[in-house]
């Protein structure tokens, strides 16, 4: 079994499960379950809870494709930011994960696996959308698109969300990637994140309510990530490879924004610089006086190219790079060690560097962002907290590079 479920069914979980749902998990895969007896969950707890500690001990075909895949997803949200997107979307749809009778208990305590295994068994919809937003926390490194325009708002109806899904449906499925494909929509301030989930589906014991099976196993292969910001016509696009980013992006220009191309320009995703750094060469610090908050920022990592013109293609291309790392300014570190390197001159250039950022808010706990500006297109860094603020930095150093929109640019004219 893999690492993080064999942490994830460890033998404290299994000693403090509430068995009657680990039973109703098991059920939905008794089909094709072995190795361990069902009935000792209703007969014996401690036999039982022994019961599966040597079953998850034992060998991996005794296990259901299906309760693996179950048992991945749980585990992905079973975790204490994962207990916490529960909670607030619970709160967000009027839902209660916690029987009053439950909650009131003197011995109870919300751990997050069991949360994550209650609400997958009963609130699909909860879970979907907590899992939702745990993949929308995990992006880092998403590939950014500038529109044609600013202000231009998504249609959000029926009809549209119904044929994006279908298009997210047919790139996946190209790929190769199964047919499953669920889309889940939420709206943050003034962006839209979409997070589009892929994979297999795997057949299962079905559990009916209604005459509709609630739950579907499936193994998850691909999982997109989009968040738009309409005031700055802005797309970010992750968790798929590279090639298929600018697909995604075109498919919700074309049938979100009814814009064909509107991510498609020639510069669209020249979005960052490291001229300003360059321009100061090796003393470069980041200005970070506008924010209080900010209390440190420091360059852990820089990396320089020597490019040279290849006499036949008459074409860049990267002769040699140096990479200097230093927990207190790589790039000053840089400029000392290798004294020859002058940017914008023999063509050394600056390829990227690495900064930390150490942010105290008022109230809060303190934190570290660690951030890597590789232009034209990247910006990578956990996005789930400070990220205005971090963008901002970028923007006050003058490491971002300023579009005009186009509809500002006609008006102009």
């Amino acid at each position: 079994m893999a690492k993080n479920l064999r942490k994830f069914v460890n033998p404290r979980f299994l000693k403090t499960v509430d068995l009657s749902l680990l039973r109703r998990l098991f059920d939905r895969h008794s089909g094709q379950l072995q190795g361990v007896d069902l009935g000792l969950l209703d007969r014996d707890p401690d036999r039982a809870r022994q019961a599966l500690l040597d079953f998850f001990a034992g060998p991996e075909q005794n296990y259901p494709r299906g309760l693996v895949a179950d048992l991945h997803r749980i585990a992905e949200v079973g975790t204490r930011t994962g207990m916490n997107m529960l909670l607030e979307r619970a709160r967000a749809m009027s839902i209660v994960l916690v029987p009053a009778q439950d909650a009131a208990a003197a011995e109870y305590r919300i751990d997050p696996k069991q949360l994550a295994l209650r609400a997958f068994l009963d609130h699909p919809a909860v879970f979907n959308a907590a899992s939702d937003l745990v993949a929308l926390m995990r992006l880092t490194s998403p590939a950014e698109f500038a529109g044609l325009d600013e202000g231009v708002e998504p249609r959000l109806d029926e009809q549209t969300r119904k044929a994006f899904e279908q298009a997210a449906a047919r790139l996946f499925e190209a790929d190769l990637h199964g047919n499953y494909c669920r889309v889940g929509w939420y709206e943050d301030d003034d962006e839209i994140k979409v997070v589009v989930t892929h994979g297999t589906p795997i057949t299962t014991v079905p559990v009916v309510e209604g005459g509709e099976e609630r739950i579907i196993s499936f193994t998850t292969t691909e999982q997109a990530v989009l968040s738009y910001s309409a005031p700055a016509g802005r797309l970010k696009v992750g968790g798929v490879s590279k090639a298929r980013c600018a697909d995604f992006a075109e498919a919700f220009a074309a049938i979100m924004l009814e814009r064909p191309k509107f991510f498609a320009a020639p510069d669209a995703q020249n979005l960052y610089t490291l001229e300003p750094v360059e321009a100061a060469g090796f003393g470069f610090t980041f200005d970070h006086a506008f924010d209080p908050t900010i209390r440190r920022v420091q360059i852990v990592e820089a990396q320089t190219d020597r490019i040279t013109i290849d006499p036949r293609s008459g074409e860049e291309r990267r002769s040699w790079s140096l990479t200097m790392h230093d927990s207190s300014n790589a790039l000053f570190r840089l400029g000392s060690e290798a004294r020859r390197i002058v940017f914008a001159q023999d063509g050394y250039r600056l390829n990227h560097i690495v900064f930390r950022v150490q942010i105290e808010p008022v109230g809060e706990r303190p934190a570290r962002v660690t951030v890597k500006l590789k232009p034209p297109g990247s910006a990578m860094f956990k996005r789930e907290r400070f990220e205005g603020q971090i963008m901002t930095l970028l923007r006050r150093n003058g490491l971002c590079r300023e579009r005009e929109p186009r509809n500002l640019a006609v008006a102009a004219q």
